[in-house]
């Protein structure tokens, strides 16, 4: 079965790469980091695979502990895991 996971506009959209991912309680986000989306913005729903497919370098975050965050700067850049600030 195919895990869900939520996803800002630009990833949806295809029109940003995914710079931060967090799974926090069981749930996971793969965003663009960016702070512009606007306030009435309502997260989509994605299965993780889609993800994969199109991002090879999400495997390696995979392994990511609950309450943990990863982001990098670019798509070139390497992961950096990172506890959760919230």
């Amino acid at each position: 079965m195919e895990r869900p996971a939520l996803i800002c506009s630009h990833v949806f959209e295809d029109t940003r790469p995914i710079l931060l991912v967090s799974h926090e309680d069981g749930v996971w986000q793969f965003l663009c980091g960016a702070g512009d989306h606007p306030s009435e913005e309502v997260p989509r729903v994605c299965g993780m695979n889609h993800l994969l497919d199109r991002d090879e370098s999400l495997k390696e975050i995979l392994d990511l502990p609950e309450n943990w965050d990863a982001e990098r700067t670019d798509i070139k850049s390497p992961w950096r895991r990172i506890p959760s600030p919230r």
